[in-house]
């Protein structure tokens, strides 16, 4: 993600230093005085499971590791269920919650309790599959952010029929692995071979999940996805949500532009020039109301907790911000046909076409 202050979910000074690993005495209090959070629930017609991938591309050395070794990644993967009374996959482990709340408490003066993002997700953990056959789609976070905050997006796309791979970026945001290793990021990474590898990543999850997807991604993952495309013709389509700079690549493969108010073409010159590269079927929306991080869950969690002064939120409500996100994306995904991605429409008045 990309912060109006200095990263928070990512390469934060407390996280790097150690500082938040510990809870306060005050915890019994502020877990009193903070709400749980939750998300709404999928609106497709199947049950949504999850399972976690450790992947270990072993022809890979990893440019942003300090030490030599392969590239690993963790991979959450939400797909089609069949119904089960299995354990509901929780948002963030224990560790990583306690590390990123201790973040948001530092910056914001709060005093949120450690488990405030372990809650429970719409997933149930190692879920049957549902029969059939369910397209694969990629999932790209933004900047020194975990893929876990746009569960309330994957888990409708899962809930629609698709299987959805959701990437964690090694060193780019913080990562805990299967064996309960943390891997922290470095405040140093150059852009330039963060991207790079982010690209390759995709690509090598792909390889090992399947042999054709769609890619989305926020932020710096809408970066990833149009390269990807670009680079990788297994990739047969894609979703760019509030990027910028989105690149000079000209895509065939059916392209969406999902971004904020300030996108719009005659405010964006960066948009209106790589909608214009498009060859393929192609839609640039922006939505009335909404800010960068309007696209991922903390839109939600804006009612509840107060993150406004750090994170780029707009006046829209976030339950309304998530219904657009996922309306929209979905129909790309799944149905580009629809009448929805046809024009503007009375049932979304916020959702302006861009020509």
């Amino acid at each position: 993600m990309q912060m109006t202050r200095r990263t928070l979910l990512g390469t934060g000074t407390a996280i790097a230093a150690g500082t938040v690993l510990l809870a306060g005495p005050a915890d019994a209090a502020a877990a009193m005085a903070t709400p749980a959070l939750r998300l709404p629930a999928p609106t497709g017609p199947y049950p949504v499971g999850s399972v976690d991938l450790h992947l270990v591309d072993r022809r890979r050395t990893d440019p942003l590791a300090p030490t030599r070794r392969p590239r690993e990644l963790m991979v959450r993967l939400w797909y089609p269920a069949r119904r089960s009374p299995g354990p509901l996959t929780p948002y963030l482990g224990p560790t990583l919650s306690r590390l990123l709340v201790g973040e948001i408490n530092m910056l914001t003066d709060t005093d949120h309790p450690p488990d405030l993002l372990t809650f429970p997700t719409p997933g149930r953990t190692n879920a049957p599959r549902a029969a059939g056959t369910h397209p694969l789609v990629l999932f790209s976070p933004g900047r020194s952010t975990n893929a876990a905050f746009y569960t309330g997006l994957l888990t409708e796309l899962a809930s629609r029929g698709l299987v959805v791979a959701a990437i964690d970026h090694t060193f780019d945001a913080p990562v805990e692995f299967t064996d309960g290793r943390v891997e922290l990021p470095p405040s140093d990474v150059d852009e330039a071979t963060l991207l790079a590898t982010r690209v390759a990543d995709v690509r090598f999850v792909l390889g090992r999940l399947g042999d054709r997807a769609a890619v989305v991604g926020h932020s710096l993952g809408s970066r990833t996805a149009i390269d990807a495309i670009d680079q990788d013709h297994r990739f047969a389509a894609g979703i760019a949500i509030d990027g910028n700079p989105l690149g000079d690549a000209s895509l065939r493969a059916p392209f969406l532009l999902l971004g904020n108010q300030g996108h719009r073409r005659a405010e964006d010159p960066d948009w209106a020039a790589f909608y214009d590269r498009l060859r393929g079927p192609r839609r640039h929306l922006v939505v009335d109301g909404a800010e960068h991080h309007d696209f991922t869950d903390l839109t939600v969690f804006k009612a509840t907790v107060d993150i406004g002064g750090v994170f780029e939120l707009g006046p829209i409500d976030g339950r309304r911000a998530l219904a657009i996100t996922r309306t929209f994306a979905t129909a790309w995904l799944t149905d580009r046909s629809a009448p929805l991605l046809c024009g503007e429409s009375a049932q979304f008045p916020e959702v302006d076409f861009q020509p």
